[in-house]
């Protein structure tokens, strides 16, 4: 079975937001997924975009139009791309 639960890491571990059933010491796999910060605590958006710019891959970068704000209507909806 497949479960969702809140964990916060602090002091290298991580430790649940409510309570498990199960019996202690059993060993499970744990997958997750970075969210954004809780609590009343916001990332800057400096800090998002930084974030963001390192979970794409370094060549993809190459793949990626220059001229974007130029030719944004022909990325965001089909219109020819204007020349320089």
């Amino acid at each position: 079975m497949i479960r969702t639960v809140r964990t916060r890491y602090s002091r290298g571990k991580l430790e649940p937001l409510e309570p498990l059933d199960m019996e202690e010491g059993r060993e499970v796999e744990v997958s997750f997924e970075d969210a954004p910060v809780a609590d009343g605590e916001r990332e800057s958006l400096l800090e998002m975009f930084d974030r963001l710019r390192k979970s794409v891959p370094a060549e993809a970068w190459d793949d990626m139009p220059h001229d974007g704000a130029r030719n944004y209507k022909h990325y965001l909806y089909g219109h020819p791309k204007v020349d320089e």
